[in-house]
């Protein structure tokens, strides 16, 4: 005799309706009866089905309310998406391969689903359903939003580990972008990367990278003339890439050349490490699948592991080893338009590393805190406790091209907010006295005439602490008193000299 849904629920964990009419029908009811037996006891109050989220077939998705955000649950989800919710089962696979957690604006190319098009959920609709069945959740931090899993089952990694790939899969970008444009995969001024101003979609579905390609086997000719097929590259430095992200990947791809009126399309996908299985799986469906090390070498590609790594603990390696810094920097600005992206994020270890070799004590960078008070978030760019007798310095960094110059603005910011809501975070609760603390805004630019004069025009002190500026020509002199060399050959290499850095504001 078949069993009614609350037992099967029970023996068998969360299922889809199909597979409980596959149960009892196994069990000998005729299709009809089961369906109806599922139609029926799906409304009951303790059999519970997910709302918003309908699967292949019309099936739905059925558990027991006491079943519901359980490790379980969410195996069994997964594994309802992987054979009947192929669109979500992508999304949830190539955000796992990335730790769990992506800026928002770049989720729609781990989506891989087109914005518009019929019979296809776009990457907002998935979204929006994911969100409402609490699979995934928003987070603002540092004015950007991020999307990440909501169940603790679920990988979900650091904010700071994903700034910090981020940057360094920017970097990768630039150089993919120089080699495929010199060896022409794509047309040379027409390539747009993530976070260009222009969108890096091709047949309606985003990428990290993308190109129009006149290489022979992507050519048609419509009446003469030359139409070009493309060149789609996406790129996730985050860990070893598995056969579930190579298969989400296919889809992808497979989306993107459905459409018969789309031009031919060459897509790469480029990472540290591809697992076995998933090299077998992507090469067997003609996609480049390409790491670091063969692309650019293995110099390059441990840079920007380690680049990875000095950007997530706080300062430690770098103050250790400040040599290391230059290292990596020298190693990583030979990639053309890499330079922009590494100089701003390193400019707060260049210091930190720089104030600790001159005055000693315990330094910190990068460091997150929220207020007690106000619930804010801000990051401190560098923090140096130099004990009882000298109080603890504070500082942010502006890192500028040669010769530019910090506005008012920026300054007025500083003083009026940042100082006393970082003084706020560092001072509540804290245990004991660390002394006086000095608060000073550093750049290795200039500072506009109205920013000084406007500086000069407010307090320099308050109670529990002081506030100061410093531009270039005093952060040379004070690298002078730095007793490893590194450090100035570092700023004077990347941050003085440099007459092709752009403003990292």
């Amino acid at each position: 005799m078949a069993q009614d849904v609350h037992t099967l629920l029970k023996s068998i964990g969360p299922s889809l309706t199909s597979d409980l009419i596959a149960e009892m029908v196994k069990a000998g009811a005729s299709e009809s009866a089961a369906r109806k037996r599922v139609q029926r006891e799906q409304e009951s109050f303790d059999v519970q089905r997910l709302a918003g989220l309908r699967f292949e077939k019309n099936a739905r998705f059925m558990y027991l309310v006491d079943q519901y955000g359980t490790s379980k649950f969410w195996q069994r989800f997964d594994d309802a998406c992987r054979r009947a919710g192929k669109s979500y089962w992508s999304t949830i696979a190539l955000l796992k391969a990335r730790g769990g957690v992506i800026a928002q604006d770049f989720f729609p190319i781990v989506a891989g689903t087109p914005q518009a098009r019929q019979r296809q959920l776009s990457p907002d609709r998935i979204f929006e359903r994911l969100r409402a069945i609490n699979v995934l959740e928003t987070v603002e931090d540092d004015g950007r939003s991020y999307v990440r899993f909501h169940p603790l089952s679920y990988p979900r990694q650091s904010l700071a580990m994903v700034r910090a790939e981020e940057i360094a899969e920017n970097i990768a970008l630039q150089g993919i972008k120089d080699w495929a444009r010199r060896i022409g995969f794509g047309s040379y001024g027409k390539f747009v990367v993530r976070g260009d101003n222009a969108p890096s979609i091709v047949s309606g579905i985003q990428w990290s990278m993308t190109a129009p390609s006149y290489m022979r086997p992507l050519v048609s000719f419509d009446g003469g003339a030359a139409k070009p097929g493309f060149f789609v590259c996406d790129i996730n430095l985050h860990d070893v890439i598995g056969e579930e992200e190579a298969l989400a990947f296919v889809r992808k791809c497979d989306l993107a050349a459905a459409p018969k009126k789309v031009a031919p399309i060459m897509p790469m996908l480029v990472a540290h490490v591809f697992s076995a299985e998933a090299l077998s799986v992507l090469r067997s469906k003609g996609i480049l699948a390409v790491t670091l090390q063969n692309l650019f070498g293995e110099e390059l590609s441990d840079a920007l592991r380690e680049l990875v790594v000095m950007l997530t603990d706080l300062g430690a390696r770098a103050a250790a080893n400040p040599e290391h810094i230059r290292k990596v920097m020298n190693t990583l600005t030979k990639i053309e338009g890499g330079a922009e992206n590494l100089r701003g994020a390193l400019f707060e270890l260049v210091v930190g590393s720089l104030v600790k070799d001159v005055e000693g004590g315990y330094l910190v960078t990068g460091e997150r805190r929220t207020d007690l008070h106000t619930g804010r978030k801000a990051e401190i760019d560098v923090r140096l406790d130099r004990g009882e007798d000298k109080g603890v310095l504070v500082i942010e960094c502006k890192a500028k091209k040669p010769g530019a110059r910090v506005s008012e603005s920026d300054v007025k910011r500083w003083y009026e907010d940042r100082v006393p809501l970082i003084y706020s975070m560092l001072t509540t609760g804290r245990d004991g006295d660390l002394g006086a603390y000095r608060f000073e805004l550093w750049t290795n630019g200039y500072f506009t005439d109205s920013a000084k004069a406007w500086f000069k025009r407010q307090k320099p002190a308050f109670d529990g602490y002081s506030l100061g500026l410093r531009d270039g020509t005093g952060l040379k002199a004070y690298a002078q008193s730095a007793r490893n060399p590194s450090l100035r050959d570092t700023l004077n290499e990347h941050y003085f000299r440099s007459p092709v850095m752009k403003v990292i504001a």
